[in-house]
């Protein structure tokens, strides 16, 4: 199992930023996998690891598709998390937190880290 608090890093490197994709793709895991334990419901997963950061078009659609799907089923007032900027400091980090809020609720309601 992955770790929900290390997605509230802001990745200022290519290197952090490749830590947090893959703790990031396992979250989403962790997510698929205990809903389906409880529920029985597949959602589809999409690859979320590696980020390109210099086209991030896709990978934000498939994102947010994962996002909405969760959401709807666990009950999350989600947001909208495309038009990421991944080379903004100041725009990720709110983008970090608005994601990470998600992904913390998620944590919480299905009883994972």
């Amino acid at each position: 199992m992955s770790g929900v608090a290390g997605l509230s890093n802001v990745p200022n490197t290519k290197s952090e930023l490749a830590v947090w994709a893959t703790l990031h793709q396992t979250h989403h895991r962790d997510i698929n996998r205990r809903i389906y334990e409880l529920a029985g419901i597949s959602l589809p997963e999409y690859i979320l690891d590696p980020i390109n950061p210099d086209d991030t078009g896709v990978w934000e659609d498939q994102h947010q598709q994962m996002h909405q799907d969760m959401d709807a089923l666990l009950g999350i007032n989600g947001f909208d998390l495309t038009n990421v900027n991944f080379e903004n400091e100041a725009y990720l980090a709110g983008w970090i937190q608005l994601h990470f809020n998600e992904h913390y609720q998620a944590a919480n309601i299905l009883g994972i880290g």
